[in-house]
């Protein structure tokens, strides 16, 4: 038997199948392209719902972390901890008519839906977990920290310097079942928690968070990981969640 490959067979001379026009061939490349970006798009819708999806950030109530108007990347995977910054919905008139954006128009709105676009951020917050269920959270002991479950907190690593809380500012408060207490680190100045206190729209539903913030990706210049400040760390665990949240005393600025 032998071992040589058989040589191809000669084209058939009968064949009447004829190269495809250049017109069919550009045809066929735009076909292969729109596929491509439809999967694109696709896979870039499935990242934002799923994984992680851009805000743009029109305040300045978390400086000096998040400057004015940085892009930060949130991330839906996980949990909610304590000193985390998350981004959350707006939870009933927190942002007011003179600091909200416009919202954005319908191609704008299609772009940040699939992820081209950060979402600008029209009606969600950035703010600072201090407070899980449970926890008691006072503000603030005679050497000006924060409270929580009867540890005081060193916030100085990383809250905005230069703020002054003013002498009658003050709150004691025990965050009820499935939500959070926030505050923002550019700290008395932040519309979060403490200025919708005594109502119960101070604590954020757990249902309302779209993530944590895990960087800020531009502009390059701010780029930078969002770490969990160890300042948290000694924070002794909440007791049960009471139902609805309890506002021992609350004393506001003005």
């Amino acid at each position: 038997m032998s071992d040589e490959v058989p040589s191809e067979a000669p084209d058939d001379p009968g064949s009447t199948e004829e190269p495809a026009s250049p017109g069919r061939r550009a045809l066929l490349a735009a076909r292969e392209i729109a596929l491509i970006v439809v999967i694109a798009l696709a896979a870039s819708a499935l990242l934002r719902a799923f994984v992680v999806q851009a805000f743009y950030v029109p305040s300045g109530s978390m400086l000096p972390a998040i400057q004015l108007q940085d892009r930060i990347l949130v991330s839906r995977i996980g949990g909610i901890q304590r000193g985390e910054v998350v981004v959350f919905e707006d939870p009933g008139h927190w942002i007011l008519p003179t600091e909200q954006t416009s919202p954005p128009g319908p191609v704008q709105s299609a772009l940040e839906f699939i992820g081209v676009l950060p979402q600008t951020g029209h009606d969600h917050l950035v703010k600072r977990v201090v407070g899980l269920p449970g926890d008691h959270v006072v503000c603030c002991n005679p050497a000006g920290r924060l409270v929580i479950n009867g540890h005081p907190v060193n916030e100085s690593g990383f809250l905005f310097q230069g703020d002054s809380r003013a002498d009658n500012y003050s709150f004691d408060v025990v965050v009820p079942e499935a939500h959070i207490f926030v505050l923002g680190d550019h700290r008395y100045v932040s519309g979060d928690s403490s200025r919708h206190l005594p109502a119960q729209g101070a604590f954020v539903s757990e249902s309302l968070v779209t993530g944590r913030a895990v960087a800020v990706v531009w502009p390059l210049n701010h780029v930078h990981i969002l770490h969990i400040p160890s300042a948290y760390d000694g924070v002794p665990p909440g007791g049960k969640p009471p139902a609805v949240g309890i506002v021992k005393s609350f004393r506001p600025d003005n």
